[in-house]
């Protein structure tokens, strides 16, 4: 019990009354309050930055256009990436990040995830009619993110107030609001908000199962289904939160009786097979960047430890955006303090605060089990595990609930300053994930003529990204410049001969290296033996190499 609580529990009856009402008053405005920062801390980030790998991935996926499949099964017909011998127009690969007439259905989105993509195509199913209504801008696909980061903010409201109170709900939401895990992922192109929302969803109506009535929980179990079929569509790792969801509600189902749950689970199994036996073959196919989670992350690797730090990663200041160590200090100091004063005021152990702990639990050692099985690295990557992120922010928000207002406060200022180091980096850096194209691009279009190349060394994403921004940044009346692509997964090139025949009577040769994935880059060894370099520029990341090979 909060002091506050302990305080209206010894008061007279009105003034108890008094107290709740201004309770919830309160309650209400701090919520409101922290809606709109949530908002306000991510818009500007929409269009901060260019798009990175990832996110233009995900525009390939949502218009229907495969990347990632061998150069011997590429169907041009059917949108797929294709790397031409001579130099084209950059329009030419750009045109896999956007809907072109005719515009692919939604069929042809689930044939381009099969072929490039180890997740389901839930996302990018819903991810095509929004593009298809919105555009594909840059803020119209983080758009996309931000409005599911937002849907997320009521249900993880409610599902904290179920859990430990209204004021566990508001510090539930400020942990939502601020920390820059969430602030950072909150507005990238790909499905994890969407994955917070249906895990959140997923925790609230398995409480609901839980304390309903009779007549109510048939409502409740469909929508059970629903939640579940659309997160295991949407992540394969959601399926370790939802096995900590229905292991919970076997356990502590009260009067949910398991005939109920097993007719759930089902129910939920025979929606998801039609995509889950394409799982195998669409596990086996090769892909260019397939084998990049059986790379060791850093020497010394210790997984133990990796899936130790799992949850801590969800608040620290910390992460893809780059903050040095020493500013993880206050936060880490704050959640320490939070940690040992609320330990004697919550019942941890209470079966509801169960299911938000095996939820954690299981998205953090799930990634684990995998490694294990598949031989992989994927618990170094902390956005993973982000299916176990809402349910850490309410067991966080329940134990800040807890203590009085005013340890409640300086821990929320020490937390909050130590998150504003992460902001600010975030506000700063030149590009999101260290792949700034679209500025290697806007160098090119300020510095190339017409006589000039362009020559993409990455992987599909990185080529139609610089392609994209090429064309986004070229003045109309300019003419378009030429461009090759150069994936060396794809094993197509020829060296020195597609050298020799793309740089035959260029003035200037721009090569830009990023996101190549440890793929080497024997043209721009070539270049650098046989041109002349005149200007090396880095962007984070991203390479710009100016060679003359002209006289």
């Amino acid at each position: 019990m909060s002091q506050d609580e302990s305080v209206r529990s010894h008061a007279p009856a009105p003034a108890r009354g008094r107290a709740a009402r201004l309770s919830r008053r309160a309650a209400f405005i701090a919520g409101v309050v922290l809606f709109v920062a949530f908002a306000a801390l991510r818009v500007p980030l929409l269009l901060s930055h260019g798009l990175w790998a990832d996110e233009l991935f995900s525009l390939a996926m949502a218009t229907g256009h495969s990347l990632e499949h061998p150069a011997d099964v590429a169907d041009a017909s059917s949108g797929d990436f294709v790397e031409l011998p001579q130099a084209v127009t950059a329009e030419f690969y750009a045109q896999h990040l956007d809907h072109r007439e005719p515009r692919a259905a939604p069929p042809r989105v689930v044939r381009a995830v099969y072929l490039s993509d180890t997740s389901p195509p839930g996302y990018y199913v819903l991810l095509h009619f929004w593009t298809r209504l919105l555009g594909t801008s840059d803020a119209a696909l983080r758009g996309f993110s931000l409005l599911w980061a937002m849907a997320t903010f009521p249900v993880l409201w409610s599902l904290a107030r179920r859990l430990g109170g209204r004021w566990a709900a508001v510090s539930a939401a400020f942990f939502y609001t601020f920390a820059p895990f969430c602030i950072f992922y909150s507005v990238e192109g790909r499905m994890y908000s969407m994955l917070w929302f249906w895990s959140a969803a997923l925790m609230w109506l398995a409480l609901r199962a839980r304390g309903g009535d009779n007549l109510g929980r048939p409502l409740v179990m469909s929508a059970w289904i629903i939640v579940s079929v659309a997160g295991l569509l949407t992540h394969y790792f959601f399926a370790f939160v939802w096995l900590a969801s229905a292991l919970w509600l076997l356990l502590h189902g009260g009067a949910l009786k398991r005939l109920w749950l097993l007719a759930a689970a089902a129910a939920t199994a025979v929606l998801i097979i039609p995509w889950y036996l394409r799982l195998p073959g669409s596990l086996q196919n090769w892909r260019v960047t397939g084998d990049w989670l059986n790379i060791e992350p850093w020497p010394g690797y210790n997984l133990l430890v990796v899936v130790a730090q799992l949850p801590w990663r969800f608040f620290s200041p910390r992460g893809d955006w780059g903050v040095r160590p020493h500013w993880e200090l206050p936060a880490a100091l704050a959640l320490l303090l939070l940690a040992i004063l609320s330990a004697r005021r919550v019942r941890w152990c209470a079966p509801r605060r169960q299911l938000a702990w095996l939820s954690v639990a299981a998205a953090c050692l799930g990634l684990a089990a995998f490694d294990l099985w598949r031989g992989t690295y994927a618990s170094a990557i902390s956005r993973y595990a982000i299916a176990g992120m809402p349910a850490a922010f309410v067991l966080a928000g329940v134990a800040l609930g807890s203590v009085p207002l005013r340890t409640r406060l300086v821990i929320a200022i020490l937390f909050a300053a130590s998150c504003l180091i992460g902001f600010r980096r975030m506000y700063i850096n030149p590009g999101r994930a260290a792949e700034p194209f679209d500025l290697a691009a806007r160098q090119i279009v300020e510095a190339a003529g017409p006589q000039d190349l362009v020559i993409v060394h990455s992987i599909p994403s990185g080529v139609t990204g610089v392609a994209r921004y090429l064309e986004m940044y070229r003045p109309p009346e300019a003419e378009p410049l030429a461009f090759a692509a150069w994936v060396g997964q794809l094993g197509q090139r020829r060296m020195p001969e597609d050298i020799l025949d793309l740089t035959r009577g260029r003035e200037q040769v721009f090569v830009v290296v990023g996101h190549a994935v440890g793929e080497p880059a024997p043209e721009l060894e070539w270049l650098h033996d046989h041109a002349t370099l005149v200007e090396e520029r880095s962007y984070e990341a991203v390479h710009v190499y100016t060679f003359r090979v002209g006289p």
